[in-house]
């Protein structure tokens, strides 16, 4: 079964026979005389859905392969018993329910410069998607206010690696947001959302899921987001099932689960849950997750053992491996004193004050497992889009589950994006030139080498001898300590390709300081550690490391540079605090008389540090890979 063909056959064959669901919200349900059941009946090659409704009495939510369900009421039900009709199918109904946003006013302002940059950051993505080849990296920021949450989860990394970004062919990678609905005016969603033919509201029977002011007004506005800067190009598909108080019936999120199912959504995110173990949701999941459709539910915020339906099913529903649970971690990476858990609990999520969207053009930072479980769910839907091959896309789950690090005392795992890309078969890879001194390696260059492999990068050496052509062909270029400075001369200067330089001679020829030895640039030896600077600690290139760092094993050779004053200077040699270990240029920017055609990055790593790199090294070179790569 080709995945791919099968979903593009359900999206152009539109279910549109789901009946608006009569009684809308009840606000607050206790006030419902008669809450009704949900009765799962099987279907006859014959049947219809009106003649279901007569047949049973009730209002037809949802239409299945071979199975329907039914919204009941309690006289309904009766009705049928006393006619003898087997009842072992119907549950009670229940309500579905998510906690309040916790956006507070100090964040309304918090991206007031960050949206106008967003801005021109969507428009001017038009033309980069395909321009890999000559190394255009148009790829969205990571707010500052989340690039530390996001550090936690290694999203810079996993979109330095994506080449599609949740978008294939335009359509792929379409996540449903399943939720209070969402602010479909806000300028973080422009562009973003799906066709507006497909959007529903399920509470107010029209098409228009507009979330409404009230307790809990901004919760799904809020979830679209996250999921918007982690997946930038999937297409978002709003649906409302709750109401402003953050409460609706089960019937409204089994409809809701059809519709997406049924018109091309890859991934559904449900940041809710109920209490109470309904049978027809279960068998609506069910639906959606045997059409390989990734069902993402935050497992809820009582912080006891009692997660919500229907994350508590993740273990044990058919065709788990498509229905993902998800908790809540706090800073320290431990779990969220009220993040649910329990043996049920798979994956694990920054939860607490994630910045994102909020209505009326604001933003706001939220707490909760709510907003854990968007970011697997663009995760996933990046997966999806970048895979290109069925069989990856039926394994996400364990892909998944090979990038977790365990939370400590638990057995769920916090998820690696980074690795989770990385890991991931693709058919399309970023590459990597590693220019060196000579061949074969020595120990410091295949050091290196085998850590941009790690990293995720197809790896391609060639000495300083390189051509200008062909460096311009690669994604990145990382230039050795080892490289001859007078073999490479001047080639790499002009190539609009991120280039991470670790010979200081190299950095004159680069331009990226001046070219004179001993005042533009240098070495200091017997080093072991660079001191980072407080100025420029939230930037990527710092990795969120600070202090006095030890970075070597071992005494080394530490690189430094003069850069120009519109580098991002993030570390000195300890000797000195007047010249950077790291430094970074972003595109555009004015290096020593020459405009950066991509991003640059001046590293310390010097002659033999490659294999001395300790974990606090590693993570300054990798944080120097994705920032040149992705700018995060």
């Amino acid at each position: 079964m080709n995945v791919r063909r099968l979903k593009q056959a359900l999206a152009v064959s539109l279910v549109a026979l789901l009946a608006a669901c009569g009684g809308g919200i009840s606000e607050p349900p206790a006030a419902a005389p008669d809450s009704g059941y949900l009765l799962t009946v099987q279907l006859e090659a014959a049947d219809t859905r009106e003649a279901v409704a007569q047949r049973y009495g009730g209002e037809v939510i949802a239409w299945l392969d071979g199975q329907a369900i039914l919204r009941m009421t309690s006289e309904a039900v009766a009705q049928l018993q006393a006619r003898g009709i087997s009842m072992q199918n119907t549950t009670l109904e229940s309500n579905a329910t998510t906690e309040a946003p916790s956006a507070t006013a100090s964040g309304w302002n918090a991206w007031g410069s960050g949206w106008n940059a967003w801005g021109s950051g969507w428009n001017a993505w038009g033309s980069g998607w395909n321009a890999w080849s000559n190394g255009t990296s148009l790829i969205p920021t990571i707010p500052t206010e989340n690039r530390s949450a996001m550090r936690q989860i290694n999203l810079g990394r996993a979109l330095a690696l994506s080449s599609y970004f949740g978008d294939w062919n335009g359509s792929y990678g379409m996540v449903a947001v399943i939720d209070t609905g969402i602010d479909t005016a806000h300028p973080m969603f422009q562009g973003r959302l799906a066709d507006a033919t497909l959007w529903k509201d399920f509470v107010d029977g029209d098409n228009n899921p507009q979330e409404v002011a009230g307790t809990h007004f901004g919760h799904g506005t809020a979830v679209a987001g996250i999921i918007a800067q982690v997946v930038p190009r999937a297409k978002i598909l709003p649906i409302r099932v709750l109401g402003s108080n953050g409460v609706g019936n089960v019937a409204n999120v089994i409809s809701a689960i059809q519709w997406a199912a049924d018109n091309g959504a890859w991934v559904i995110n449900l940041s809710l849950g109920a209490t109470t173990n309904v049978a027809a949701l279960r068998t609506m999941v069910e639906y959606a997750t045997s059409r390989n459709i990734y069902v993402v539910a935050s497992s809820g915020n009582t912080g006891n053992t009692n997660i919500t339906f229907p994350a508590a099913l993740a273990t044990s529903a058919t065709n788990n491996q498509f229905l993902i649970s998800v908790g809540s971690v706090n800073s320290s990476g431990t779990r969220s004193s009220f993040s649910t858990s329990g043996s049920s609990l798979e994956f694990m999520a920054p939860g607490e004050q994630i910045y994102s969207a909020y209505p009326g053009n604001r933003v706001g930072f939220f707490t909760g497992t709510s907003f854990a479980a968007p970011l697997i769910s663009g995760i996933l839907s990046m997966g999806v889009a970048d895979s290109l091959d069925d069989s990856v896309i039926l394994g996400l789950q364990s892909y998944l589950v090979n990038s977790t690090t365990p939370v400590s005392g638990s057995l769920y795992g916090l998820v690696n994006m980074g690795r989770f890309m990385a890991e991931m078969p693709k058919w399309i890879n970023k590459t990597a030139l590693l220019v060196v001194g000579s061949t074969p390696l020595g120990p410091n260059d295949t050091a290196i080498h085998n850590r941009l492999q790690a990293l995720g990068y197809v790896v391609s050496t060639n000495t300083a001898g390189v051509s200008t052509s062909t460096a311009a062909t690669f994604n990145l270029v990382v230039v050795s300590a080892s490289a001859s400075a007078s073999s490479l001369g001047t080639k790499l200067q002009g190539i609009e390709v991120p280039v991470v330089v670790m010979n200081n001679a190299v950095l004159g020829n680069m331009r990226m300081t001046g070219t004179a030895a001993s005042t533009d640039y240098g070495s200091v030896s017997t080093q072991t550690q660079v001191q980072m600077l407080s100025t420029n600690s939230t930037h990527p290139l710092a990795a969120g490391l600070t202090g006095a760092l030890t970075v070597f094993g071992s005494s080394d050779q530490v690189n430094w540079g003069r850069p120009s004053s519109s580098a991002a200077s993030v570390a000195t040699p300890t000797t000195s605090s007047s010249v950077a270990a790291i430094f970074g240029y972003d595109q555009g920017a004015s290096m020593v008389g020459l405009t950066a055609p991509a991003r640059r990055v001046g590293f310390f790593l010097g002659s033999t540090g490659g294999g001395k790199l300790n974990a606090n090294g590693g993570l300054l070179f990798d944080a120097a890979v994705t920032w040149a790569v992705s700018g995060n």
